[in-house]
């Protein structure tokens, strides 16, 4: 928590405006904040199993009841820290920013129907949520790729050599694949009668490679055959060789012939990493928060900088956020009030859950029903999240879209 308060400010903070050659902003700020920040994709699934030896050690619970806490104080953890400060931190830029209302109004508009969509999916029925959650889990990987392959745009353009179109495509490739390969290998073990499962089961016994099968916490996502047939990791196997090669070579040529960009070349190295290292563990919900942390954290750290060059620059015409990306507030203020933002979002969730509680007489996490039933009704907290936080997560995938296709703004 200490870390995440002083977030931005272990020095005192250059003016946005003082960029160092080749790096975003000074080559400590980028380390510290953009790029070594993947060191945190480990923390999670160390949490995560923390919790289950402290649930059985202290309060005597054991199995899946044990996993399925876990998992939720996990994703709590992540969620407290910087999952929600970062979602707020984007609508900083779009509905608290005038000139995104006056200039992108479908952007802005639309981004109002998120939230009653997923409402409406998340609370209908059981078939509804799952085939939303399934939809979530392919939305979140694309975004963390999609925020990667954004970052990697700003260190082309602070890249002397100004790279070559063909060198830019490379450098994408091997940040996107990364994460695929084994994912769609343990989403393939779900058909019995493939490769994957045959090796799998094999390998590792047919109880754990049940274990290893793709599960988001405790949903099995509805997934089509032609996803659940061999040639689909192949597919995503072979993508990931040839880009992380090609991507390996260039570099190694950039080095030999002293033109490698080094800060992006680290960053690339790290998103390979934690890549890899994602699927890689028997519960995918623990190790994906490891990424979204890392995720997180470097949005935070991101947004805080374009704020502090738009605020400089005069883009923005609200009093609050002319402060908000002043001189005068640091990283740490700039992540309390994210943080306060959140807390005040979690609240009003917990009053929706106890006008739930009372009105349809349920347990705030107690359903109604069985999980694998039709008509099964999650318990108050679940249905609040869905009427309101999950939304407003979506909100900020959908926003976050439109600004990683656009400038990065440092040209």
């Amino acid at each position: 928590m200490a870390g995440q308060v002083a977030i931005l400010q272990a020095k005192p903070a250059p003016t946005a405006q003082v960029l160092e050659p080749g790096w975003i902003w000074t080559s400590s700020w980028d380390k510290r904040w953009i790029i070594f920040t993947a060191l945190l994709a480990p923390v999670p699934v160390c949490f995560f199993y923390l919790c289950i030896w402290a649930l059985g050690r202290f309060a005597g619970v054991t199995g899946h009841d044990a996993k399925g806490i876990a998992e939720d104080l996990t994703s709590l953890f992540v969620m407290a820290l910087a999952g929600g400060p970062h979602v707020w931190v984007t609508f900083t830029r779009t509905y608290l920013n005038d000139n995104f209302r006056r200039g992108h109004k479908f952007w802005f508009y639309a981004g109002f129907l998120v939230v009653p969509t997923v409402a409406t999916l998340g609370m209908y029925s059981n078939t509804t949520r799952t085939l939303l959650m399934t939809g979530f889990f392919f939305l979140a990987s694309l975004h963390i790729v999609h925020q990667l392959s954004y970052v990697v745009r700003f260190y082309h353009d602070r890249d002397g050599a100004r790279p070559s179109l063909t060198s830019r495509l490379m450098d994408f490739g091997a940040v996107v694949f990364p994460l695929y390969p084994l994912s769609t290998f343990r989403m393939v073990m779900a058909n019995e009668g493939t490769l994957a499962w045959t090796w799998a089961s094999s390998l590792l016994g047919v109880e754990r490679a049940t274990e290893y099968r793709f599960h988001i916490g405790r949903m099995q996502p509805m997934l089509p055959d032609f996803i659940l047939a061999d040639w689909f990791w192949m597919a995503n196997l072979a993508g990931f060789v040839v880009f992380t090669g090609v991507w390996a070579l260039k570099s190694w040529r950039e080095h030999a012939a002293g033109t490698l960009h080094l800060p992006k070349f680290m960053l690339i190295c790290c998103a390979i990493g934690v890549g890899l290292f994602a699927p890689l563990w028997p519960n995918l919900d623990s190790s994906f928060q490891g990424f979204n942390f890392w995720h997180s954290t470097q949005y935070i750290a991101l947004t805080w900088f374009i704020t502090r060059r738009m605020s400089a620059s005069g883009g923005h015409t609200n009093g609050f956020m002319r402060w908000l990306g002043g001189e005068s507030v640091g990283g740490a203020r700039y992540y309390g009030i994210g943080l306060a933002v959140f807390v005040l979002v979690v609240s009003i969730m917990l009053l929706i859950a106890t006008v739930l509680v009372v009105s349809q007489g349920i347990g705030y996490f107690q359903g109604i029903g069985e999980p694998h039933q039709l008509q099964y009704r999650p318990g108050a907290v679940l249905q609040s999240y869905y009427l309101l936080g999950f939304g407003l997560l979506l909100t900020h995938y959908f926003h976050d879209f439109f600004f990683f296709t656009r400038d990065t703004y440092l040209k």
